[in-house]
């Protein structure tokens, strides 16, 4: 992990950035993660966009859209990765910080628990800091020989999962769970939606056993194929890799701005 970061208008250490081991700074704030191949950050509007968003919604100040493309073009310029972690993290002071650390791609498809939420979630749902809800559910679903969790909401049905959306075929369609259900509004999701054909519909948590394949989705995995889900191992089928083949390029087409 690179220990720089860049805060307060230039390039400083994790510990002068106030920024744990991890990347995380103390208080509160709105996040984005973000790609990055080759030095160019993937859909960077639209994670500011939404950003921008969540900032507005809960009377929060902004940095200006000038200052945030410096500190992206000065923190990749300073850590270069021919694919990377971009992360900015927007305090509710108004401060801005930014990280870019090496990300390694996943190459092996995802096993999955079913984790079933114990309070209602507050919509719409936004990438806030302190992530350690999100983080805790993630870990526990480690410790258990798994990757990530399916969540399951107070009114049974499937939302998402700690750190990612789903995508999910069932009864031949591709489905995403609405935001509606306390999913958060992901930028992959929001293009595969848009130009990929997916559908957004409730998926029941009684329809598990009727999932017949799946990706989970995020700006970094881009599309991960589902290949467990509890103790039922899902097939890739050759329809599901062009599934994916038409993501990745869907990813690729909008990776400029």
């Amino acid at each position: 992990m690179s220990a720089t970061a860049w805060f307060s208008g230039k390039l400083v250490s994790f510990q002068e950035a106030n920024l744990d081991s991890s990347g995380w700074p103390s208080g509160s704030g709105v996040f984005e993660t973000i790609k990055t191949v080759d030095g160019l950050p993937w859909a960077l509007s639209r994670h500011m966009r939404r950003a921008l968003n969540s900032a507005r919604r809960n009377d929060q100040q902004f940095p200006n859209e000038e200052l945030i493309r410096k500190a992206v073009d000065e923190i990749i310029m300073a850590n270069p990765y021919s694919i990377g972690r971009l992360r900015l993290l927007f305090g509710s002071d108004g401060s801005l910080r930014a990280t870019h650390q090496e990300y390694v791609e996943i190459n092996r498809p995802a096993k999955l628990s079913i984790r079933k939420l114990e309070q209602s979630i507050s919509v719409p749902v936004e990438k806030h800091y302190p992530y350690t809800q999100n983080l805790q559910i993630l870990d526990e679903a480690k410790i258990a020989g798994f990757d990530d969790s399916i969540l399951v909401n107070l009114d049974g049905h499937i939302t998402e999962t700690a750190i990612a959306n789903l995508v999910l075929r069932v009864d031949g369609e591709w489905i995403t769970p609405p935001l509606s259900d306390g999913v958060l509004p992901g930028v992959m999701r929001a293009l595969l939606v848009e130009k990929a054909g997916v559908i957004v519909r409730q998926v029941s948590a009684k329809q598990l056993d009727e999932i017949e394949c799946g990706f989970v989705v995020s700006s970094l995995k881009i599309a991960q194929p589902i290949g467990q889900i509890d103790d039922r191992i899902l097939q890739i089928s050759p329809e599901s890799e062009q599934m994916r083949a038409r993501f990745a390029a869907t990813a690729l087409a909008t990776s400029v701005g």
